[in-house]
């Protein structure tokens, strides 16, 4: 229970700077609140999904303990990997941001230790 106060300027963050805009343009709703995360999903036909979302490159991200997802559709695999992010950014709270952009910049996409991670979680679920 630690992790959410110390997460919380992160999440604070995403929510002021992101999420709540986007709800207020009706580009995306909140859900609920699901194992650990608030989850969140790209309204359907908005111009954040037409540009981001709708061609399917794009499923999810991890903001705080909220997770925007690209559609509702559930996808236990994808929930699990975004999970394993909101649970890193319980560990390293506000770290996480400056952490992640860190390690993409050494490593990348593909060699990310914490995107490895995530991967790792949700390949357990198959």
């Amino acid at each position: 229970m630690l992790g959410y106060p110390w997460a919380a300027p992160t999440t604070l963050a995403c929510l002021v700077v992101f999420l709540l805009p986007m709800w207020a343009l009706r580009q995306a709703q909140p859900g609920h609140w699901r194992d650990g995360a608030w989850e969140w999903t790209v309204t359907t036909g908005s111009r954040f999904w037409r540009w981001y979302a709708r061609d399917g490159g794009w499923g999810a991200t991890t903001l705080g303990w909220c997770i925007l997802f690209a559609t509702s559709a559930d996808v236990v695999c994808l929930a699990v990997h975004e999970r394993r992010h909101v649970a890193q950014n319980l560990v390293l709270g506000p770290l996480f941001m400056p952490w992640y952009a860190l390690l993409w910049l050494v490593f990348g996409y593909e060699r990310h230790p914490l995107e490895r991670d995530a991967r790792a979680a949700a390949v357990e679920v198959r």
